[in-house]
């Protein structure tokens, strides 16, 4: 019987899957496994930045070269990076991909981080294309779907990944 994969390998596996030049982001713990994975492969880079609006920048630099580009970020990290989003990824049609770790959800009540949710609903939804995923039960072939779509639509997409109620506890990028 085949051991399922945990949801970190499974996230890693998808990002290789859709060979991007790069993959950029600010640590979380949800995303730790994924960026060390990210980290030891040899098919792509993973350029650690201080700040998410570097991130942004950084894919963004790798799209209008006609290159892939995964940013690995927090939902509040991705808050205070709007105005470099919204300036470069939406006003060029920047084809990459957001991975957004959505903290603050049913399943992850920590206080301090229910603002942030309730601030990313009401500030990224409106101006871009979020898709939804339980952290411990991604497909695996997320995201090179969401480079299809982000390249046919010509814009940046967002994957927003929770812990949800019910999932596998253990497993997943949600551990």
């Amino acid at each position: 019987m085949a051991e399922r994969a945990s949801g970190e390998d499974k996230l890693f596996r998808s990002i290789a899957a859709a060979k991007p030049k790069l993959v950029t982001g600010v640590p979380d713990g949800m995303l730790a496994a994924t960026i060390m994975l990210c980290e030891a492969s040899p098919d792509f880079p993973y350029i650690a930045c201080a700040r998410e609006e570097e991130c942004i920048g950084v894919a963004c630099g790798a799209a209008m070269a006609g290159e892939r580009a995964v940013v690995m970020v927090q939902n509040a990290g991705l808050l205070n990076s709007l105005g470099a989003f919204a300036t470069m990824g939406l006003r060029y049609g920047l084809p990459f991909v957001v991975i957004v770790t959505n903290r603050g959800a049913l399943a992850d009540p920590n206080g301090y981080d229910i603002e942030k949710r309730e601030a990313f609903d009401a500030g990224v939804r409106p101006m871009a294309r979020v898709f939804d995923f339980d952290a411990s039960d991604l497909p695996d072939d997320l995201i090179p779907a969401a480079f299809k779509w982000a390249e046919a639509a010509r814009k940046p997409v967002i994957l927003a990944l929770e812990k949800r109620l019910g999932s596998l506890s253990g497993s997943g990028a949600a551990a």
